[in-house]
C-alpha cells in the first residue's frame, strides 16, 4: 500500500469536506497518555443540552444526511459518539492507548472526525491503496467486536467506507471500526485521518479549521511520540484526491 485515495464521487458528494492525512513512523505506542483534551470539552460542553445540539455536529449531521441520506441516530458519526460519552460520564475519557486518545483529543477539541489505521499491517496485507469511497457488493466488513471465529460480512453498495481492496475498515465514513488495521500499544507506524467539514465550500487551500487539524496532528505526534510527521489535506476544492504514502518497512 503507497497511496491514500478519496473517490472523485465521494469529494463531489462532499464539496466541503477536506481531508486531513497524516503518517508517523518509528513511533512508541506506550509512552505517556495525550489526553489533555478531554476536561476542557467536559467545561466546553455543558452549555449544550445534547451532544447533537452542538454547531459542530449538527453540521456533520445535517450535511451527511443532505449528501447520502445517512441517518445520524442509526449512524452517529464518532465525533458525535465522543461527545455523548463525556456530557454522561462528565470527566475525561477512560484511555485506550496513546495513539487513539491522541487522535480522539484532536476530534474532541476541534468537533471533527478523526482516527487511524496500523500503517505496516495495512502494507503488509496488500499492496492496494487505501480509500474513501463507496462500497460495492464485492466489499466486506468484520467489526471490531466480532466474535474471533466470525467471517466477513458483506456490505450494501454506496455506503462512505474506509477500503483497502474489498476489506472495509470503517462504514459509513467514522461509524463503525473493523477488526483490521487497529491501533494497538504494538504499532509503530501510523496512518491518521480526519474529515474536517467546513461551514462553507472548500477552497484550493486548506481552511482555518483543516490547518488548525492538520498543525494539531504534527504537533501531537512531535510532542507526545517524538516524531516527524506530515500532513496532506485532500478534497474537492483543491483537486487532489491522492497522496503518495512510503513503506513503513524501509
Amino acid at each position: 500500500m503507497d497511496r491514500f485515495v478519496v473517490a472523485q464521487d465521494v469529494t463531489k458528494m462532499l464539496p466541503k469536506m477536506q481531508v486531513v492525512i497524516v503518517t508517523a513512523y518509528n513511533l512508541d505506542n506506550q509512552s505517556k497518555n495525550p489526553s489533555e483534551a478531554a476536561s476542557t470539552a467536559v467545561s466546553d460542553l455543558s452549555a449544550y443540552p445534547n451532544a447533537q445540539s452542538h454547531p459542530r455536529i449538527a453540521l456533520y449531521r445535517d450535511t451527511l444526511k443532505a449528501a447520502c441520506n445517512l441517518s445520524a441516530k442509526k449512524f452517529p458519526q464518532s465525533n458525535e459518539s465522543l461527545y455523548k460519552r463525556l456530557l454522561k460520564e462528565k470527566k475525561a475519557l477512560r484511555p485506550i492507548n496513546p495513539l487513539v486518545d491522541f487522535y480522539n483529543s484532536v476530534s474532541i477539541k476541534y468537533g471533527v472526525t478523526a482516527g487511524a489505521f496500523d500503517l505496516g499491517e495495512l502494507q503488509e496485507r496488500s499492496t492496494k491503496p487505501l480509500e474513501l469511497r463507496l462500497s460495492t457488493t464485492a466489499d466486506t466488513f468484520k467489526a471490531l467486536d466480532a466474535k474471533p471465529d466470525e467471517t466477513a460480512a458483506p456490505v450494501a453498495a454506496g455506503e462512505l467506507v474506509y477500503v483497502q481492496d474489498t476489506t472495509v475498515l470503517t462504514r459509513h465514513l467514522a461509524w463503525r471500526q473493523a477488526a483490521e488495521a487497529l491501533v494497538t500499544e504494538k504499532t509503530k507506524n501510523v496512518i491518521l485521518m480526519s474529515e474536517v467539514f467546513n461551514e462553507d465550500a472548500a477552497t484550493a487551500t486548506p481552511t482555518k479549521l483543516t490547518t488548525s487539524v492538520a498543525d494539531e496532528f504534527v504537533r501531537g505526534l512531535k510532542e507526545f511520540f517524538g516524531v516527524e510527521a506530515k500532513a496532506t489535506v485532500l478534497g474537492e476544492g483543491s483537486g487532489e484526491r491522492t497522496t503518495q504514502v512510503e513503506n513503513a518497512f524501509f
